[in-house]
């Protein structure tokens, strides 16, 4: 394991000159890996009302911060969980994070983690120094400890190569799921996710590429000890992540490595079809990266790459979101027998997890959003040759069959065709898989969202409409549109879906049970019944529940379940 004291001499340390009040206590421990350390507090009377009007002081672990309160809110930002992961802490787990003397400023946002531009990001932004979180709290006080509350700890989407917690306003769900709501940053692309022989090589666990995923562990690690300090339950906790974020919320649930940090999960728009590479296989796919870089010797990989500036690492990693032309994802979490031991579909049949309730689900058109970013960089619509030859390159000899069950006249164009067999194969097959395998063990509930009319998130469509594409079920849920960083125009019908989203989300977090007074009945997910809460504004249907039968039908389950 990676312990503070096994770093190199010049890696920072913990300070441990915190001011502590009388009636607190610290206590050092190792989490995960053994490096992210932590200062233990009582959080009694860790509350002072600062000088300025609309800012609160609020003891944490590390030190004082000055948080805002205002509009029936209280909010810290910028808040560390843990060290800059920099110089020689890059591609280390996270180290712990450092004390500070007097009152820091949690009033405004720190970096997001360093993103290249790409089809699906605006501009590059973000810094390595980028460990940092922001807290929501749904009321300007902080609840007494007789009435803590909730937390809803989120992890971004973006392909594990863009996005940023920053992006997401939490108040509106906050309040509306009568929650704590926590955003996180995590390491991105190389940063987060470089798996190479010789940095499992120096590693005490022999682990390597899995940085992003022990980030987001080291901040459900913050949140375990400083919540109740803002009126939480440490005991409440929710991870809850989307696309990238809902893949990394399937696979902590499934590590080791974060067992008792939180007790309940929500996985929203996984796309869980696409299995995890080994740290070899990773590997063997970072030749042309290493050599861009000059840092092809293994001998001295390691020391080379820590030398590298950011930039050139970044440039060298060629980001890129169009999963159709990537035929997956560049960047991804790996199997290295210590963060994640196994595929986590495999740890969920073999009931090697961390057992709580889970809720699991998608929108209806996950593969709207893929389609519209590969026509954008074409210029030009999808034809049915480049389709096929799409199919083909996923499904090799079982294309033929395929198409055949995505008959072309059935769609409005290749692209909507495609789009179905996306959604279907990368996404609603391996996330029934997932819940069927956990609801032997463990309370699931599965749902699927869909409003045909939601505003287009992420990219402007040149060509094809949107619909409930990939991540149209964000504006909803936050009641915020991360992608122009404004409070979005909702019409009374998606204001409602918006509030139902949020009321099933928070009495989830609350109890593992979605349900609630005044909200449609939500079934459990057994192993003889799998039913599926269909989550969409009255216009199309409103909120009800469909049969196993009717959902496989309408996601063609019968042909997935025979592919491999």
């Amino acid at each position: 394991m990676q312990g503070i004291a096994s770093l190199p001499p010049s890696t920072p340390r913990m300070a441990l000159s915190v001011k502590a009040k009388p009636h607190s206590f610290r206590l050092l421990f190792i989490i995960g890996a053994g490096c992210v350390a932590f200062g233990l507090m009582a959080h009694s009377g860790a509350l002072a009302q600062s000088s300025t009007e609309g800012n609160v002081n609020v003891q944490v672990e590390q030190g004082v911060l000055r948080c805002v309160s205002a509009a029936g809110s209280l909010k810290c930002l910028g808040v560390p969980y843990a060290a800059p992961p920099l110089g020689a802490l890059r591609w280390r787990p996270p180290a712990a994070a450092l004390g500070w003397q007097g009152v820091r400023d949690a009033t405004r946002f720190a970096s997001s983690c360093l993103q290249a531009k790409s089809e699906y990001a605006k501009a590059q932004e973000g810094a390595e120094d980028c460990l940092y979180l922001n807290v929501y709290v749904p009321r300007e006080t902080i609840p007494e400890a007789t009435a803590r509350l909730p937390v809803m700890v989120w992890l971004h989407g973006g392909g594990f190569v863009n996005g940023s917690g920053n992006a997401f306003n939490g108040e509106r769900l906050a309040k509306t799921a009568n929650a704590i709501v926590v955003t996180v940053n995590y390491r991105l692309g190389p940063f987060g996710w470089l798996a190479l022989p010789s940095l499992a090589a120096e590693a005490p666990d022999h682990s390597a590429g899995d940085y992003g995923l022990r980030d987001s562990i080291a901040a459900l690690g913050w949140v375990q000890h400083n919540i109740a300090a803002l009126g939480g339950d440490p005991q409440r906790v929710t991870l809850f992540g989307q696309s990238a974020g809902g893949e990394q919320t399937l696979a902590l649930v499934a590590s080791p490595l974060a067992a008792g940090l939180f007790q309940r999960a929500i996985s929203m728009s996984a796309p869980a079809s696409l299995p995890m590479p080994t740290v070899d296989a990773a590997a063997a796919k970072r030749t042309a990266f290493l050599d861009e870089l000059g840092c092809s010797d293994p001998a001295n990989q390691p020391d080379c790459l820590r030398n590298v500036p950011a930039q050139r690492i970044l440039d060298a990693a060629h980001i890129s979101w169009d999963l159709i032309k990537m035929r997956g994802l560049g960047w991804t979490p790996t199997i290295d027998g210590v963060v994640l031991p196994d595929q986590w579909l495999t740890l969920f049949r073999q009931g090697k997890i961390n057992k709580m309730p889970t809720m699991i689900g998608h929108t209806g058109y996950e593969g709207g959003l893929f389609i519209a970013i590969r026509e954008n960089v074409e210029e030009a619509p999808i034809t049915a040759s480049f389709a096929e030859e799409v199919v083909k390159g996923f499904f090799g000899a079982l294309a033929p069959k395929v198409m055949s069950a995505y008959p072309e006249a059935a769609f409005a164009s290749p692209g909507d065709r495609l789009a179905h067999v996306i959604t279907d194969a990368l996404f609603v097959e391996g996330l029934t898989r997932d819940r069927a395998a956990l609801a032997t063990q463990t309370p699931v509930y599965g749902y699927e969202t869909c409003d045909p009319d939601a505003p287009p998130s992420h990219v402007q469509p040149l060509r094809s409409k949107l619909g409930c594409a990939h991540d149209s079920d964000l504006t909803l849920l936050f009641q915020w549109d991360d992608f122009t960083g404004e409070v979005p125009s909702l019409t009374e019908e998606e204001l409602a879906l918006a509030k139902i989203l949020g009321r099933y989300w928070g009495n989830f977090a609350a109890s593992g049970d979605p349900n609630g007074p005044g909200l449609p009945l939500w079934p459990r997910q057994t192993a003889d019944a799998a039913p599926i809460q269909m989550l969409a504004p009255a216009h199309d249907g409103g909120v009800r529940t469909l049969s196993a039968e009717a959902y496989a039908a309408q996601h063609h389950l019968e042909l997935w379940r025979a592919v491999p």
